[in-house]
């Protein structure tokens, strides 16, 4: 039996936003041979939606990067900032001009602009595509975004913190004071005066979550495989006994992988799957 890990944005979905249906065929033919199917995202538990997500026959998630782990339906895993240090961080953002959004277990709390944000970067990226539009509003709707106000810090647990920086010289200031308890991932490129990304809290990454799922199902890091296309798979890929990233990954992470992949809408993941041969 071998247990098989897939990010999301990059890896199952290509700028589609959908899994080709190829890759889901080749997927229901790997569960019929007994393999076991994880999706392994930075995305919030409330987040694993839009397009056809669902249809991935899946036996569990590791989401948020590893803070929730659920293997057939439970929960085996939810890690949480302490609360102290989570209102810290929140003051430090607020202060220093951060946007941010709280990922927790059934809701995101954000603060004003940042739906803004991603809404000018889709246009960027998409155009005014209606059917883009649309795909983006319903994935709001159904990820239960709220405002920062509906947030209680002593009710509702957070386990990652995404945010966006307008200046970067504000934020990279504070790095020294995140370090300590977290991994900073950006994902804007150098020299942009933007700078997004995500804290994670540390000694809690996808591998970390796929370690979990080993050990609830009893299996071995011999019998992994993980798929990513970006350096916040790098630790998943480095663990796993045989790793797939994409051919536009970084160099950092093809040097770890034994096989690449072709661009997820043109039924790259599809064809890895197939040359696999399990």
């Amino acid at each position: 039996m071998k247990y098989l890990f897939f990010d999301v944005d990059g890896t199952l979905f290509g700028k589609s936003r959908y899994v080709t249906e190829r890759t889901i065929e080749e997927m229901q033919k790997i569960k019929k041979k007994g393999h076991k199917i994880f999706i392994c995202t930075g995305r919030a538990p409330v987040s694993i939606v839009g397009g056809n997500l669902e249809h991935v026959p899946a036996d569990g998630f590791i989401a948020s990067a590893g803070g929730f782990v659920s293997v057939n339906g439970k929960y085996i895993f939810k890690n949480y900032m302490d609360t102290t240090v989570l209102q810290e961080v929140m003051t430090l953002f607020m202060n220093h001009k951060v946007r941010f959004a709280l990922e927790t277990e059934n809701a995101i709390y954000q603060t004003p602009g940042i739906n803004e944000y991603f809404d000018a970067r889709h246009q960027k990226e998409f155009g005014d595509n209606p059917e883009m539009k649309r795909y983006f509003e319903v994935r709001r709707q159904k990820e239960n975004r709220l405002p920062m106000s509906a947030f209680n810090v002593s009710e509702t647990g957070v386990t990652k913190i995404a945010f966006v920086a307008t200046d970067r010289y504000l934020f990279l200031d504070i790095v020294k004071y995140l370090v300590d308890h977290f991994n900073v991932v950006t994902f804007s490129k150098k020299g942009s005066k933007i700078i997004d990304g995500e804290i994670i809290l540390k000694d809690c990454t996808k591998a970390d979550g796929i370690k979990r799922v080993l050990d609830e199902l009893g299996g071995s890091v011999e019998d992994t495989i993980a798929f990513g296309d970006s350096m916040n798979d790098y630790q998943m890929i480095d663990l796993c006994h045989i790793g797939v990233v994409s051919k536009k990954a970084s160099d950092k992470l093809k040097k770890l992988a034994q096989y690449q992949f072709d661009d997820p809408d043109q039924d790259g993941i599809a064809k890895a799957l197939e040359q696999l041969n399990l």
